[in-house]
């Protein structure tokens, strides 16, 4: 009876020593950890659709600002922030576009700001800040743009700059990040050259555009020209209206560049004074239809319009 109660005794004890170890396991807690997918967060549309396109199935993606009629200006709640202080990683389109930051607090090692990596292309968005710092006075600081995308090599970088960072926290699908990116990279290239190869012909048209949120199209394209604060759902005023008699007069412009389509009397209106509208899609939100490649498109077939119009622009 002694006999059968040391062994009784031994056995129970290997088996219980037996789960222990299965519970412990590196090799078990190393395999949960690479099947959970990236919890990442994105602070824009086109960070957004960079991020699904690279990341792919294996990313949980979130974008708590879709619902915001103006990302840029969204500001978290408190529910919001505890799950963003959950995630693996926070993506940033950075060149100051994301205010709400300086409101949070979130650990700096979720945060990837992805304009460092073109910081010497940032350009100013033309308003002026101005702040104090305690004994030092007041100080002035010039804006910084941050529609950065709507410059598609810059657009390339920023997605490069997600696809590194994803690779930084899950090194072991670099393949799969790479070739998403790599995909990725030659639509937007490809959309880049053709973008720049109608831009190059003349006769070019002279634009003012309705908000100022296309500095980098502007740069990149080669069509500069002033920016209004126009609403496309409001109609144009006899002092707007006056705007577009000067502004013809002093820089020639013959075309209005909005973000959405305008109504159909100021089509008209500005029609009468020899001036086109045109549709450039600026896409800092999600679109009900498309993505950012097919919308992007329609950009080029809005612009390549302005190119095969009569040269009497």
């Amino acid at each position: 009876m002694k006999s059968f109660l040391v062994l009784l005794t031994l056995t129970t004890g290997l088996l219980f020593g037996c789960k222990g170890e299965e519970k412990s396991s590196p090799e078990a807690a190393s395999s949960s950890q690479s099947e959970e997918n990236l919890r990442v967060y994105v602070s824009n549309y086109p960070l957004y659709f960079f991020a699904e396109r690279i990341g792919g199935a294996k990313i949980d993606l979130r974008y708590p600002m879709e619902v915001a009629a103006n990302p840029a200006t969204w500001t978290p709640d408190a529910n919001t922030v505890s799950d963003m202080q959950g995630a693996d990683l926070i993506l940033l389109n950075g060149a100051t576009y994301e205010s709400w930051l300086m409101t949070v607090s979130l650990p700096d090692s979720l945060l990837a700001d992805t304009s460092m990596g073109y910081a010497t292309r940032l350009l100013p968005s033309g308003e002026t800040f101005t702040h104090s710092h305690g004994e030092d006075g007041a100080h002035s600081h010039e804006g910084v743009a941050w529609a950065t995308w709507l410059d598609l090599s810059l657009a390339v970088q920023q997605a490069e700059a997600v696809k590194k960072a994803l690779i930084k926290r899950r090194p072991q699908e670099r393949d799969f990040f790479e070739t998403n990116f790599k995909e990725l990279a030659e639509s937007l290239s490809a959309l880049d050259s053709e973008f720049k190869k109608i831009t190059a012909t003349d006769p070019s048209p002279t634009p003012a555009y309705s908000h100022p949120v296309y500095t980098y199209f502007q740069k990149a394209y080669g069509l500069t020209g002033p920016s209004l604060d126009w609403e496309p759902d409001s109609p144009l005023t006899h002092d707007m209206l006056h705007e577009v008699d000067h502004l013809k007069r002093a820089a020639g412009i013959n075309t209005i560049v909005w973000e959405r389509p305008p109504l159909e009397a100021s089509i008209d209106q500005l029609a009468e004074k020899g001036i086109q509208s045109v549709v450039i899609q600026p896409l800092e939100n999600t679109p009900d239809t498309g993505d950012f490649i097919t919308h992007m498109r329609e950009n080029l077939k809005a612009l390549q319009t302005l190119y095969t119009a009569s040269p009497a622009l």
